[in-house]
């Protein structure tokens, strides 16, 4: 037991000392060379609940809710409820647009003890859109949009570990009826995602409290086309790593301090990597 409080308190001293990181963007050996990759549906990385984005987008290790599926969906496993579902709605650049969002369903269903099963549907509007040819003759309206559709399934492999598997379908159409693009079409891919999750209960100080590791890879997949197989696009793959502390304030109030190292890659090309603590 006291190797285990020594663990935790060095994973705290590290915590405490990367509390002021930001994004940044780099290649490896050339600080001075940028080429970022850019990739196509990048609403799959978009957060879809509140609690992570008040939190800064961290939720790799964080207690397990309807919405672990994005964030860690080893997580999933350890939910306690029997059953769960939720919906969330997010207008989109909201200070330039109106009519941009993201729609966000998700399910989950506990099979027994060990075992889990979550479903969501990932719905991204992205408003009305104006077209016009060459000599500027207004050509109609396009409305693009974009969906993801996921199956999960979630085990505990002991009774403080656990992994996550999730199938995704991704359904991206842009171009809609565009004239004078005849080859434009709507874009598919399927992509996969891998989760683990460590928690450990224990005692500090008479107060209920835990600590908890993730590992979270998601969108591994094929890359996508809105045209030809020559003009393919990478998905947002990415690496999310974290833990978080959770200790009981008293009956009706907890404490959690969470950190999130989110790495997103193409390839061997590093496009950027946030480091994120909150509480």
């Amino acid at each position: 037991m006291n190797n285990f409080f020594k663990k935790i308190s060095f994973v705290l001293l590290v915590l405490m000392s990367g509390t002021s990181f930001g994004q940044s963007q780099f290649i490896s050996g050339q600080d001075s060379m940028r080429n970022p990759i850019t990739v196509a549906v990048p609403f799959l990385g978009f957060a879809p609940d509140s609690r992570a984005s008040a939190m800064g987008d961290v939720g790799v290790a964080t207690s397990p809710d309807v919405n672990s599926v994005h964030w860690n969906n080893a997580k999933l496993a350890f939910i306690e409820k029997d059953m769960g579902f939720g919906y969330s709605y997010s207008p989109w650049l909201g200070n330039i647009v109106n009519d941009m969002s993201l729609n966000y369903l998700a399910f989950y269903k506990r099979i027994d003890q060990t075992q889990a099963f979550g479903a969501t549907f990932r719905y991204f509007d992205l408003g009305e859109i104006q077209k016009y040819d060459g000599n500027a003759t207004f050509q109609g309206v396009e409305n693009p949009n974009e969906l993801a559709v996921d199956g999960t399934y979630s085990r505990k492999l002991s009774e403080n570990m656990s992994v996550g598997a999730t199938l995704r379908f991704v359904w991206s159409n842009l171009a809609g009826d565009l004239q004078g693009a005849p080859d434009a079409q709507a874009g598919t891919s399927v992509a996969v995602d891998l989760g683990w999750y460590y928690t450990k209960p224990f005692m500090l100080s008479g107060k209920d409290s835990e600590l908890s590791i993730g590992a979270h890879i998601s969108n591994i997949g094929q890359k996508i086309t809105y045209s030809s197989e020559s003009n393919e696009n990478f998905i947002p793959a990415n690496l999310r790593i974290g833990t978080a502390f959770k200790t009981s304030l008293d009956q009706y109030n907890t404490f959690t301090f969470a950190f999130d190292i989110n790495d997103v890659r193409n390839i061997n090309t590093i496009r950027g990597r946030t480091i994120r603590c909150a509480s």
